[in-house]
Parts: C-alpha cells; structure tokens; sequence
C-alpha cells in the first residue's frame, strides 16, 4: 500500500497530488457533515 503510494507520487507531477489532497479533503467533510445531519436528525 505505501509502496504503490509512493510509486503514484513519483509518477505524477504537483497538481495531480494537490488535486488528490484536495479531493479527499473535500470526502471527509462531505462524510462528517452527512454523518452528523443523521445523528441529529435520529
């Protein structure tokens, strides 16, 4: 898994990793704004 990581980050230039940052970021705040809506509205 960290191996394939860093395989991923050498082959690929900035962008395409601050875009991955970004992207994944953005799930994480999407997954604990749904996830907190459900627990209030139980």
């Amino acid at each position: 898994m960290v191996n394939a990581l860093r395989r991923w980050l050498e082959a690929h230039d900035l962008a395409a990793i601050v875009i991955a940052v970004l992207g994944a970021i953005f799930l994480l705040a999407t997954i604990l704004v749904v996830g907190g809506y459900l627990l209030v509205t139980r």
